[in-house]
């Protein structure tokens, strides 16, 4: 004789079980402690409860035996679901019913693209769920870190990291790519994918295309500030054109009122305007100078000798000497002092095509040849490999074609420069010793009245000489040990057919406590343009702080082009990133993929590297890929994130039996594929489990502490009889229906298609011809054929269900669930006979209410079985009032004895089936009671379950 005694309701783990002699003296001992204490004999349910409720009662219990429960706070309602989940007793069961669906996520989770159906793009989905693919899906990977985006060779490239997901898979690596494009059709493409546990920069991924990966990525954080539309402005950007120049000694005068063709201009950080006057202008030095900055002097030349334009066939000396060949006569080319290289491209052995374009000073130029064939030879002056580092990558001397122009001619006097300005008024600038800088100062004296007169109707520029710089911008962390700055040229770096470069300088310095700590480091690149070439031009800056932390940084470009109307020289600051280097080699749950590209989408993240998976789970044949839910459900259960079961929870080898049978029942291995991903950090282990249910035609259970699922198809027997035993009184409510409910004239049911890059497909019926369809969105299914299947069951339940019932039902209802076949004795008409049987002997039963058959009709009895369903057997005829004679013997004997006897419902053979319901809805009212909601059984629901078995439709 045993006592269970459970604490806590909630936790089936929670109790002692003790051996009685007295069960009196245990329950008043129980009583005692917890006065909300309910005693049950055998199995916990309503039928059971034996509480005393009375002296006589109570007094009974001395001389009980057998097996009695308690539940120690059952004075609290529980819902139905919770008892049958948490005692696990008789054979009571737990459906996952009544859930979310998967897509009613809170708004701030973003799901994953593989369940997109478009803008399919790699994105973050901060503190969003690593998705959990099942079965065989095109993957879209979620990005783990930013986008890091910098230029090589003027094309700009990114990495980043991405994972497909939690597990192992089969990817095929013909089926990787970016949109449509394979990936290894992609020139420069590299990718890597590493299997969980596996290092990301080991030298055997599961996949390699392209270029292998040997180093740690970098976690990257981009700077906000710096969106692209920051363009660095010229140091020389701020400028006026004034006539009426005077020049003398140290000083430049102008008149104070200039011609009504002159512009003025002035453009400075954050603002600027632009004049052109159609009236009288003032000149004004101050609105652009201040004294001790700079000021460039443009157009400031007396004399007519104009520029000479050189071009021919060209030898290059690696010692700066250029030998041209050309057909062009010059006078006097030695009085040149410079030259403008616009287009000179060498073939190096070593390094390929160099461009050796600038503005260079000559040294020395001779004459030779004759007519038709003149020889030119210039000695650069030995700083032109400052003003194009190109000339250092020369390894022997080369051949090329030039086209230059040659300025500066000495029968000119040229002021043109670069002074320090000493004092500025509105009419008049004062430089610091200017012949210092340009000693053709000194030949003002030699200028003639003509050209003095001339002079005056030039226009001369001024420009001023601000340090324009971008920032200073604070980024980075505690870990940040260096940054990367993009700058970019989008329409190319030229004028004409004259190439030119941009020079650009940064600043930085460490911060430490939100303050600018240590010296301010700087560092500069060049951008090289190509003439008459719009194609972008970029350079990356990459620079690593001297110590971990965060820090400042400003940027500024350092030369001026001019202002030529054919000049394209403008550039922004495209992006900036802090980073350091990551400190995670190994993922060890999911597969990652390391990816290095030319950049999409400008930019911005709008990008869909894609790649087919197909998941790996334990099977019967080993660990392998494999959609069948059989193997797919254990996965899920045992998982540590998921499921949290024990291996000894899941019945396997029963999984797989449901799949055998679904697959014999339909002819195809396809009506038990499962393919999705789960993405919701939300939804649950029954969820998912009821997800997958759906999709292979089944409904989940969970009984004695296990979980199965049950195959719905058609079946013969009923698993229950309801009657007024089982039944609240006067709960039960009938709808009969005439037509389809809700008006629907069809079904119309979403899946995924992967013969269409899994877009959506739709199966309508009965045709493509309705206005009103039922939609119906499905899981996890792939297959057309499976697809069929559920479209036609729900289109079959739509046109044949004409009956709904709901009714409160007693503890007998924790034996089904949802989908199961009940049978139902409607009260709310006349009946034959329902009730309980008293006695068997063979087969003749002693019903419990008396019955009154029509001897020429022919009846069947519907007896509960206890084993779980309802056995129908014909009566051959009546003896008695309360005794009729059975056409067989019950399968399994029946319970007479005790307070629960086997319940009965005769009905007329021709009507067996009439009372027949599937349930669609089960909820717990009350304690140990239920509200079932069920519709009428018809088996033409299933009418097409055989319709690839029998050719009528195919894969």
């Amino acid at each position: 004789m045993t006592l269970k005694i459970f604490y806590n309701e909630l936790d089936a783990s929670d109790f002692v079980e003790c051996e009685y002699k007295c069960l009196l003296t245990e329950w008043l001992r129980i009583r005692e402690q917890h006065p909300s204490a309910r005693l049950y004999k055998d199995s916990i349910c309503v039928s059971n409860d034996v509480t005393p409720k009375t002296r006589e009662q109570a007094w009974e219990l001395r001389n009980a035996i057998g097996k009695y429960q308690v539940l120690c706070h059952a004075k609290e309602p529980l819902t139905l679901g919770i008892v049958a989940a948490v005692f696990a007793v008789g054979t009571a069961v737990y459906t996952y019913m009544n859930m979310p669906q998967l897509g009613d996520m809170p708004s701030d989770v973003g799901g994953s693209p593989n369940n997109s159906l478009a803008q399919r793009q790699n994105k973050h989905r901060v503190n969003g769920r690593v998705a959990d693919i099942y079965g065989k899906q095109k993957s879209t990977p979620d990005l783990v870190g930013t986008v890091v985006r910098y230029y090589k060779d003027n094309v700009q490239t990114e990495e980043c990291i991405l994972s497909i997901g939690t597990g192992y898979f089969d990817i095929d690596e013909s089926k990787i790519k970016e949109g449509e494009t394979p990936v290894n059709k992609i020139e420069g493409a590299s990718v890597s994918i590493y299997e969980p546990g596996q290092s990301i920069i080991s030298d055997s991924p599961q996949i390699v295309i392209g270029q292998p990966f040997i180093e740690l990525p970098i976690v990257a954080k981009q700077v906000s500030s710096i969106d692209g539309k920051q363009t660095l402005i010229p140091p020389n950007n701020d400028w006026v054109k004034y006539n009426n120049v005077v020049l003398s000694d140290n000083k430049i005068t102008v008149a104070e009122t200039q011609s009504t063709t002159t512009d003025y201009e002035w453009s400075g950080v954050g603002g600027g305007f632009f004049e052109r006057m159609t009236g009288t202008l003032y000149a004004d030095f101050t609105r652009v100078f201040a004294s001790g900055e700079q000021v460039v002097i443009s157009n400031a030349i007396f004399g007519n000798v104009g520029n000479a334009n050189i071009s021919g066939n060209t030898d290059i000396g690696m010692d700066g000497v250029l030998t041209i060949a050309t057909k062009t006569d010059i006078a006097n080319p030695d009085k040149y002092q410079k030259i403008s290289i616009a287009s000179l491209l060498v073939n190096d052995a070593t390094h390929g095509s160099i461009d050796l374009a600038g503005d260079f000073a000559v040294e020395t130029i001779s004459k030779a040849g004759g007519p038709g064939a003149y020889i030119y030879e210039l000695t650069l002056r030995s700083d032109y490999t400052e003003i194009n580092s190109n000339f250092d990558l020369l390894t022997a001397d080369g051949v090329a074609v030039i086209s230059a122009v040659l300025t500066d001619n000495d029968d000119n006097i040229d002021l043109s420069g670069t002074y320090t300005i000493a004092s500025v008024a509105a009419a008049e600038l004062t430089l610091v010793d200017p012949a210092s800088v340009n000693s053709d100062w000194n030949r003002l004296g030699e200028l003639t009245a003509q050209q003095a007169t001339d002079f005056l109707s030039k226009q001369v520029e001024f420009r001023g000489s601000k340090e324009n710089y971008i920032g200073w911008y604070y980024a980075g962390s505690r870990d940040s040990t260096g940054f990367i700055l993009n700058f970019l040229a989008a329409n190319g770096i030229f004028e004409g057919d004259n190439a030119k470069q941009v020079a650009v300088e940064i600043e930085y310095q460490m911060v430490v406590d939100g303050m600018p700590s240590g010296p301010i480091m700087k560092h500069g690149e060049v951008m090289q343009g190509t003439a008459n070439n719009r194609n972008p031009v970029g350079i990356t800056i990459k620079r690593d702080l001297p110590n971990s932390g965060p820090f400042r940084f400003r940027a500024k470009r350092v030369n001026d082009n001019g202002d030529s109307a054919n000049l394209i020289d403008d550039v922004i600051f495209e992006s900036a990133y802090s980073f350091y280097e990551s400190k995670q080699p190994v993922y060890p749950y999911d597969t990652i993929v390391r990816l290095r590209r030319m950049a999409i989408g400008s930019g911005t993240n709008a990008s869909e590297f894609n790649l087919e998976v197909h998941r790996k789970l334990d099977t019967p044949d080993g660990f392998k890929a494999t959609s069948n839910f059989a193997d797919i459900v254990p996965a899920m259960a045992t998982d540590t994130f998921i499921g949290r079961m024990t291996p000894d929870e899941i019945d396997s080898a029963d999984f797989r039996a449901v799949a055998d049978q679904i697959a014999d029942y339909f002819g195809t291995d396809t009506a038990c594929e499962f393919n999705y991903t789960f993405d919701d950090k939300y939804a649950s282990y029954q969820e998912m489990v009821f997800t997958v249910a759906q999709a292979v035609f089944c409904t989940a259970h969970r009984e004695n502490s296990q979980h199965y699922f049950k195959f719905e198809r058609e079946t013969p027997n009923s698993l229950l009889l309801f009657n007024h035993r089982s039944m609240k009184p006067e709960s039960l409510t009938v709808t009969e229906m005439f037509g389809i409910q809700d008006g629907y004239d069809g079904v119309e049911l979403k899946w995924r298609d992967p013969n269409d890059n899994y877009a959506e497909a739709v199966i309508k019926l009965p045709d493509d011809l309705q206005t009103n369809y039922k939609t119906i969105e499905v899981a996890g299914v792939t297959s057309y054929v499976q697809a069929y299947f559920l479209a036609y069951r729900a289109w079959n339940k739509l046109r044949y269900n004409r009956k709904a019932i709901e009714f409160g039902a007693y503890g007998e209802a924790d034996l089904v669930t949802r989908k199961d076949r009940i049978a139902v004795v409607d009260s709310t008409v006349p009946i034959l006979c329902s009730g309980e049987v008293e006695q068997q002997d063979g087969i003749v039963l002693t019903l419990g209410y008396p019955v009154d058959l029509d001897p020429v009709k022919s009846y069947v009895i519907q007896l509960q079985i206890k084993d779980g369903y309802v056995d129908v057997i014909d009566i051959v005829q009546q003896i008695n009032d309360y005794q009729i004679e059975i056409a067989r013997i019950p399968l399994i004997p029946l319970v007479t004895q005790g307070n629960i006897h086997t319940m009965f419902n005769i009905v007329e053979a021709l009507d067996a089936e009439a009372d027949a319901y599937l349930i669609e809805e089960k909820s717990a009212s009350s304690l140990f009671e239920s509200t079932v909601s069920a519709s009428s059984y018809d088996r033409r629901y299933y009418k097409n379950d055989f319709d690839y078995k029998n050719g009528l439709i195919s894969a």
